[in-house]
């Protein structure tokens, strides 16, 4: 577990517990999917709180709201204005000051995948705000996270298995999502103001994560240490920001987020 986490990892399990079922799935079920439209979210309102979705309350939970603006498809999606992205002493010291505010909004799965199944996670996310060029100030994210199991199965603790993010400088970055400040596997070039289909594909059989942007890869990567199970937890949209100096303040970047889908890929080695 990391820094970060351990500072509220406990406060976390006691909002929403630890004990996970394992659903079964088969290849092309669709584990969960939503494009944010009524029913069931309901616009003007937080995001938690609607259709399974959580936040832990350090992490900014009420910055993430169903909007009418800029949906890709549909009439709603998510923004999370970084006005909205709450400081908090720990982030910005756990991190050096890489960081400053973190939004963390997570829709659970609990997914056995028995080792066989693949596991695609997806989302269309942006980017809204001036460039920083050479400077991650304000970045949007998809995440994946597995499970870590005691000796009894249950699980307590997460790791991460995936991220992709959106940068305020113009690229995307791949990483697995268990440091506090990011140690960035892959990056290319993307466009700000301007939706991009995030993807992420676990094989946890092979013991490792794929990334991929507008239908491009960025690569393949080993999973982290501490990956003992099968299991994936959870796909989360996160926010970040820097902390706020005399030219780049977070108040002028908002993130979006539309059609976020969980499915069984299929079996490793497969389609």
């Amino acid at each position: 577990m990391n820094h970060l986490s351990k500072l509220f990892f406990a406060a976390i399990a006691c909002l929403v517990g630890l004990v996970v079922a394992v659903p079964r799935a088969y290849a092309g079920d669709i584990l969960y999917k939503t494009a944010f439209e009524d029913p069931p979210f309901v616009a003007d309102l937080p995001l938690v709180g609607q259709d399974g979705w959580i936040a832990p309350p350090p992490l900014s939970p009420n910055a993430a709201v169903i909007t009418t603006d800029k949906p890709r498809q549909g009439k709603q999606s998510v923004r999370v204005s970084g006005a909205d992205l709450v400081h908090q002493d720990f982030i910005n010291l756990g991190t050096d000051g890489y960081y400053d505010a973190i939004g963390s909004y997570r829709r659970a799965v609990d997914f056995d995948t028995s080792g066989t199944q693949r596991v695609r996670l997806s989302a269309h996310v942006r980017v809204d705000g001036p460039p920083t060029p050479g400077v991650n100030f304000f970045s949007s994210a998809l995440s994946a996270r597995a499970a870590v199991v005691d000796e009894a199965g249950e699980v307590v603790d997460t790791v991460g298995v995936g991220q992709i993010d959106l940068s305020s400088d113009g690229h995307v970055y791949g990483h697995d999502g268990e440091h506090d400040v990011p140690v960035f596997l892959a990056n290319a070039p993307i466009t700000l103001g301007a939706w991009h289909t995030l993807s992420i594909v676990e094989d946890f059989g092979m013991q490792t994560f794929t990334l991929s942007v507008d239908d491009q890869s960025l690569g393949t990567f080993p999973f982290p240490p501490g990956v003992n199970s099968q299991i994936l937890v959870r796909g989360a949209l996160l926010t970040f920001t820097a902390p706020d100096t005399d030219s780049m303040q977070k108040a002028s970047y908002a993130a979006f987020y539309d059609q976020f889908f969980i499915k069984a890929a299929g079996k490793k080695g497969g389609n």
